[in-house]
Order: structure tokens, then C-alpha cells, then sequence
């Protein structure tokens, strides 16, 4: 759905930051100090790849590969600190198109931002370091097209 135009905003979508479990537990880990068993996320993926059909889920099949995926996540963390910023994914991997594989932005009726749920560990670095971010565009609210050079410009 990037960059639709649509007049019927599904509400039912939304949902507070702290009902999302990706955000929470890396708020746990990186802002509270807290392992990443002790946050949940390592029963959180477990119990994805669990379900999965595939027995996959964000390349991980077993429990090494939770724990290297999260030792990957905390490399990053501490570049994007180090640069004070989340660099755009062309910096990160030079063929990609604009933000793909990014934090996934809606902008709701009257243009407010709101996130879809995708590129999570990155939104939540960009909300702990308060930091703006370069961000795919999702859905948009045919109230929120006037709105949409203004962010554009905030590059």
C-alpha cells in the first residue's frame, strides 16, 4: 500500500506504541537496561517461529539464531547511537530503493504520521534517540496530500 491515496482510514489498524510487543521489548533492552530474555523478545521470536509455517521467522529457525540476530541488533543500535541518527537503507545497502525494508509511515487524516508497524527496531531506535528518521511512505489520507511536501522537505 505505498503511497495510496485513500478516503476510508482504518482506525481499526491503529494502536497505541506500547501494545506493539517489538517496541516495548526493545525499549526494555536499550532504554531500561534489561537482557534481551529478560524483555521479552527471545520468547516473543520463539514463539513466532513457533507458528510460522515455515518454522522461520526474520531468518531465524533456532534459538542461536534469535541470539545472533539480536547481538546484530545491538551492533546496530550502537552504530546508529555512535552517528547520533538512523542512517537511510541506500547508506546501509546501496541498491535499495528508497526506504524498502525501512520504517513504513501512513499519513492519517489531517497528515499526523502514523506507523505501521514495519521496520520496528528501527523506529524504536529513532524514539529513543528523538531523532527524525528517513522513513518509506504507506498509506495516505486524501486530507493528509496537502501536507505532503512538508514532510518531504524534513529530509
Amino acid at each position: 500500500m505505498s503511497g495510496r491515496v485513500v478516503r476510508d482510514w482504518p482506525e481499526h489498524l491503529e494502536q497505541p506504541f506500547e501494545n506493539h510487543p517489538k517496541l516495548t521489548y526493545c525499549w526494555g533492552h536499550w532504554r531500561d537496561g534489561k537482557d534481551w530474555q529478560a524483555s521479552g523478545a527471545i520468547d516473543f521470536m520463539l514463539s513466532r517461529i513457533a507458528v510460522s509455517p515455515t518454522g522461520v521467522t526474520d531468518k531465524c529457525r533456532t534459538p542461536e539464531d534469535v541470539e545472533r540476530r539480536y547481538a546484530a541488533l545491538d551492533d546496530i543500535w550502537d552504530d546508529v547511537r555512535s552517528r547520533g541518527r538512523l542512517p537511510t537503507r541506500q547508506e546501509l545497502e546501496p541498491d535499495t530503493f528508497r526506504e524498502v525494508g525501512g520504517v513504513l509511515m501512513h499519513l492519517g487524516p489531517g497528515g499526523e504520521p502514523i506507523f505501521s508497524g514495519a521496520g520496528c527496531h528501527r523506529f524504536a531506535m529513532a524514539m529513543l534517540l528523538d531523532a527524525s528518521f528517513p522513513a518509506q511512505l504507506g498509506c495516505v489520507h486524501v486530507s493528509a496530500l496537502e501536507q505532503m511536501a512538508e514532510w518531504r522537505s524534513q529530509r
